[in-house]
């Protein structure tokens, strides 16, 4: 027996669209401008970029929600392969044997964001998903909320421990913080800057701005390192925590203030 709908072929479209990216924004289409002349080097030219819309997680992915995907795939990190990870321990960092995120996973830290994760890691969790990492350019624009020529996510003030977690000192559980405990911004996105930083798709680039196309830019073809960005919770400088400010990892490194959110085309 067929189930009457009132709804339209068009609104249940919509409907099992959004159910589909539930807990993403749809960040619309548009021209913004990307960069900073007032920063390092790396961040200029500031230069007009268009991109299509696209959607975008809400928050960085956490504790809870990559143990999901570990679990439905049997998923092992790469700090998990390789044995050790970088950390805190006894008043210093070192690469700490049996170190990776289920260390940091532990029960009331389900809603942290997870690290000691790679890139690669990162992009696997994507995959299962049916998401992506979000470029390099969708990132900036994401985290910009919509205002123009800012310096932070929540305009030109600077950061004072209310509107994001940073300049924290290390403790051998990272002091991270959940999701959501700070204000979102213009696109009601938590945590784009401060907490952890987060990967993005594009191979890292120091003088791609120069060169950069003016439509969906997707960063360098080839490289060494990929871009981070937004700072994290041990950052004491709040220029790292501009919208314009660069990074760049090693693909295979987990580290406990590096984590990502995912993105997804429309």
């Amino acid at each position: 027996m067929s189930i009457r709908t009132n709804l339209s072929a068009k609104d249940q479209q919509k409907t099992a669209q959004n159910t589909a990216n539930s807990g993403m924004v749809l960040i619309p289409a548009g021209v913004f401008l990307m960069g900073s002349e007032d920063g390092g080097e790396f961040e200029q030219p500031v230069h007009e970029v268009y991109l299509d819309d696209y959607w975008i997680d809400e928050t960085p992915v956490t504790n809870e929600q990559f143990a999901a995907f570990v679990e439905d795939t049997g998923y092992v990190t790469e700090a998990e392969r390789q044995g050790a990870a970088w950390g805190y321990k006894d008043g210093k960092f070192s690469k700490i044997p049996g170190l990776c995120w289920r260390t940091y996973a532990i029960p009331g830290r389900e809603d942290h964001p997870v690290v000691l994760v790679t890139w690669n890691d990162a992009k696997a969790f994507a995959e299962w998903a049916g998401k992506r990492l979000p470029t390099e350019a969708e990132w900036e624009k994401a985290a910009r909320g919509g205002l123009v020529g800012k310096l932070y996510p929540w305009g030109d003030e600077e950061p004072d421990g209310s509107q994001s977690n940073f300049a924290k000192p290390p403790a051998e559980i990272p002091p991270t913080t959940p999701v959501k405990q700070f204000p979102p911004n213009g696109y009601g996105l938590y945590d784009m800057v401060g907490n952890v930083w987060q990967l993005c798709q594009d191979w890292y680039g120091a003088l791609y701005y120069a060169e950069s196309p003016y439509k969906n830019p997707t960063g360098p073809q080839t490289g060494e390192y990929r871009v981070r960005r937004g700072g994290a919770w041990n950052v004491i400088q709040p220029f790292r925590l501009r919208c314009a400010n660069r990074g760049a990892i090693a693909p295979n490194y987990p580290v406990p203030n590096v984590g990502f959110r995912c993105a997804k085309s429309r």
